[in-house]
């Protein structure tokens, strides 16, 4: 009768432990499922900053612009600027033990303002050269991934920005892009 008591405390205990684990699996997947949620708000959010009083992040993200930095891949294209569209480039790519290999590309530049065309109207032999010049400094390995393409975006930019007087290039857009 000793054993028979001792049984029954044993299964009340062992009932006890599987809900005592029940409950702490469920807690762990609550905590989870509110990691998840966290982080997917984060992620879909765009990491966006909320406007200060008076409206001063429009006004530094505008003003960004005009110092001809790079836009943020993560920025609304909604509101493209004034596009002046380059001619079409081709331009041998350097040797890099893979044989001969050229570069077809079609460039449009993003402007701060509109005023520029004029600008680059005037300059757009030089335009022309620097963009060849650059194109052509590249190995294959380093315009084939989109890490390199955006590597040479930021670079044409800072050069090009490098001569303008009137505004910034906002942003560089490929229209096509071959490479044989």
């Amino acid at each position: 009768m000793a054993e028979e008591e001792e049984k029954k405390p044993s299964k009340l205990d062992g009932l006890k432990q599987n809900k005592m684990i029940l409950f702490i699996i469920i807690g762990v997947v609550a905590l989870l499922l509110i990691i998840l949620i966290v982080v997917g708000i984060l992620i879909f959010s765009g990491g966006d900053e909320p406007a200060a009083e008076g409206g001063a992040a429009p006004q530094a993200q505008q003003s960004a612009a005009n110092k001809g930095s790079v836009a943020n891949p993560n920025s609304s294209l909604l509101s493209v600027g004034p596009m002046y569209p380059l001619d079409q480039f081709i331009v041998n790519l350097l040797a890099s033990g893979g044989g001969k290999r050229y570069l077809k590309t079609s460039i449009a530049l993003e402007l701060s303002i509109p005023e520029m065309q004029a600008e680059l109207d005037t300059k757009r032999d030089v335009l022309r050269d620097t963009v060849i010049t650059i194109l052509s400094s590249k190995t294959f390995e380093e315009v084939q991934t989109t890490k390199g393409k955006q590597k040479l975006k930021e670079e044409l930019m800072g050069r090009i920005n490098e001569f303008l007087v009137d505004g910034r290039v906002a942003n560089m857009f490929f229209t096509e892009f071959v490479v044989q």
